[in-house]
């Protein structure tokens, strides 16, 4: 098999994941450049990954240098459209974090370069790798617990993420940056298209961020209805502080399934000062570690085997429609129709 030549844009926390996982642990793939906008951290990171010299600061001076044959876009939400369509335009293979972009439009610009070059493009959504919720999703499409009637999504994160994710203009809020992942699991789980949500929302942790931010919110509850009849329901928080909390819970109409824990051990220790303590995850590249290797395999392999990723740009698309009716609703206080 021939290897994949990759570069990674971006080089925050979550770039510097992936970039180590192609870079050591993905067979058939070599993680050859970095990309940063700052070429200190472009630089640090390249010289961090042993690639002294192949920090960049743009997509086209890696690609002057060096062979490349597909990216992985983790730059703020607001650049992912113009990357990705530079990236396709230029022959190379698109793995896109989530969110997938800001708008329709911009999803419709990505998936339309993607396929006019006839490259592939991979979504970010790496809880549909995670095993526990690879083996959920077996059991609802075995029927093992019949049709799903409810699907509760949810995730809360230990600390704000950077400042542009706060403005809802550079990003479209929490319910995006945080709780993408959760519109995906819930129509991905449930069987169906969420078609209808209701958001409520507030800055209950972190209300000074108001007096600059005037739409910013850190806690968040969205009920949704899904083409199938079935209702959704996803919550925040962002900053939690206890750590990372990622679960799911389905309830269908001969049982129920339950999907991941906060803890990260089976462990139980109890002291006298402390009573019962286990340990618990407090970063999601903890918990999702394996999830974030085995997405990275799908793409390579895809690549290779010239087939489509099985999370690809109309499930970005959709997360974002979801999105961005949750916006509508929130505010205009009711419940708001997806648009697709």
């Amino acid at each position: 098999m021939t290897t994949v030549n990759v570069c990674v844009i971006g080089t925050g926390r979550a770039g510097m994941v992936h970039a180590e996982n192609f870079r050591w642990r993905v067979k058939h793939a070599e993680l050859v450049a970095v990309v940063d906008a700052d070429a200190g951290r472009a630089a640090e990171a390249a010289a961090a990954l042993g690639l002294p010299g192949m920090g960049f600061t743009s997509l086209a001076d890696a690609t002057a240098a060096i062979d490349i044959d597909a990216v992985v876009i983790t730059t703020p939400t607001f650049t992912h459209r113009a990357l990705a369509v530079e990236a396709a335009n230029s022959g190379l293979h698109v793995f896109c974090e989530k969110p997938m972009a800001l708008t329709l439009a911009e999803c419709d610009a990505i998936i339309n370069a993607c396929e006019s070059n006839s490259v592939k493009l991979q979504i970010g959504f790496m809880r549909r790798f995670d095993p526990p919720f690879v083996s959920a999703k077996a059991d609802l499409t075995a029927g093992l617990v019949g049709e799903p009637l409810l699907v509760r999504s949810l995730t809360r994160g230990p600390g704000l993420p950077p400042a542009w994710a706060n403005d809802v203009s550079t990003s479209n809020g929490m319910l995006a940056e945080v709780n993408s992942h959760d519109f995906d699991t819930v129509r991905w789980l449930g069987g169906a298209d969420i078609v209808e949500v209701h958001a409520v929302a507030a800055a209950l942790k972190r209300p000074d961020l108001r007096k600059e931010l005037p739409d910013f919110y850190d806690t968040a509850v969205v009920t949704a209805t899904l083409a199938n009849g079935a209702f959704g329901v996803i919550d925040g928080v962002c900053p939690a502080d206890y750590g990372y909390d990622a679960r799911a819970e389905v309830v269908g109409s001969a049982g129920v399934l339950m999907v991941g824990e906060l803890r990260d051990t089976s462990s139980l220790r109890f002291t006298r000062e402390g009573g019962g303590v286990r340990g618990h995850f407090v970063s999601w590249r903890e918990r999702f570690k394996r999830a974030y290797e085995l997405e990275a395999e799908e793409f390579i392999a895809c690549i290779e085997e010239d087939r489509a990723p099985s999370v690809g740009g109309p499930d970005g698309r959709a997360a974002v429609a979801a999105v961005l009716a949750a916006r509508t609703s929130l505010a205009e206080g009711r419940t708001a129709k997806v648009v697709f």
